[in-house]
């Protein structure tokens, strides 16, 4: 979010105003002040900005930290459940997708008033 200023601080600084007979010209000293208030309000409005931004970013992270939170724990329980599996246990969707078959047809079996471990 870069701001384009019409003046640098060095530009600022080394600025030097006509003299007249009673002081400074009115008319210069004031073009040059609005330009510097030109600046600060572009300068204020880029942290306005910036500060929204920010406030919304933080609570993005927020919510970010506590999804964290969450996913941790139900990758705790998932590791407890599936600790038993050994890597010699030859896991497979294949395998997988058979366990579920066989879970749905002893549902029907169940909800049709067969008991599944006593057929042959």
């Amino acid at each position: 979010m870069a701001i384009k200023l019409v003046l640098s601080a060095e530009q600022i600084g080394n600025k030097i105003f006509k003299g007249v007979p009673r002081g400074y010209d009115p008319y210069e000293v004031d073009k040059f002040l609005d330009q510097i208030i030109m600046d600060y309000e572009r300068v204020e409005a880029n942290y306005l900005a910036s500060s929204t931004e920010i406030e919304s970013l933080r609570k993005r992270i927020a919510t970010l930290e506590k999804e964290k939170a969450n996913i941790e724990i139900e990758l705790g329980k998932l590791k407890a459940k599936y600790s038993k599996i050994k890597p010699t246990d030859n896991v497979t969707d294949d395998n997988i997708n058979l366990i579920k078959r066989i879970n749905t047809l002893e549902t029907f079996l169940w909800q049709n008033g067969f008991n599944p471990h006593n057929i042959k």
